[in-house]
């Protein structure tokens, strides 16, 4: 791509998609693929698309479909090429445009309410079945930061401990100190008061 404003056609993306699986073979013979599906991000900034066997895509013979790549993304400016591999596209380009704008500093989950607030204080220990000096320290300086993560999980937690009644808020700090890391297996609201419990030790 020459020019800076120039956008990678379908086409173009297609075809360096196709080329990918050359020199593929089945039984001893070349194995022809056959694009699935192709269309752009929503952000219009990605092509994603999906290539399988000729056989499995045209004449439905599941014995002959390749598993394993969700997606390709070829990137529309600069024709940079990425495999989505066993989870959503939508998610994994969320969590690009998350990293992207960080710009390098970490998400963190943090309280958004202070030692003033007595019946947020009550709930959160009962929740975390802590004591008051521990729930306390929870609300000070740098144990303030519970969690970190990638956004779109923190928001997950974010939700889940909402509905125990612990209001939190995720905010872009230089520094994620001790904060708890978490990841994609922290899918369950006790889960993600276990990992809150961990600041306490």
């Amino acid at each position: 791509m020459t020019e800076h404003n120039a956008k990678l056609t379908a086409e173009q993306a297609c075809e360096f998609v196709l080329g990918l699986s050359d020199g593929v073979m089945r039984d001893g013979k070349p194995e022809r693929f056959v694009i699935q599906f192709c269309e752009l991000s929503a952000n219009g900034d990605y092509w994603v698309i999906r290539s399988n066997s000729e056989d499995f895509v045209v004449h439905g013979m599941t014995q002959h479909c390749y598993v394993g790549v969700n997606a390709h993304l070829i990137n529309v400016r600069t024709g940079e090429h990425e495999m989505v591999v066993g989870w959503s596209v939508d998610d994994h380009l969320q969590d690009k445009y998350d990293l992207e704008a960080a710009s390098g500093n970490p998400y963190v989950l943090t309280p958004i309410f202070d030692r003033t607030d007595k019946p947020a204080l009550v709930n959160l220990r009962r929740k975390l079945q802590c004591n008051y000096p521990q729930t306390l320290a929870l609300l000070t300086g740098e144990h303030r930061l519970w969690l970190t993560g990638k956004r779109r999980l923190l928001q997950e937690a974010q939700r889940m401990l909402l509905e125990q009644g612990i209001n939190t808020q995720i905010e872009l700090v230089p520094d994620a100190g001790e904060a708890i890391a978490i990841d994609v297996e922290t899918w369950y609201t006790e889960a993600v008061l276990k990992a809150v419990r961990k600041k306490l030790c």
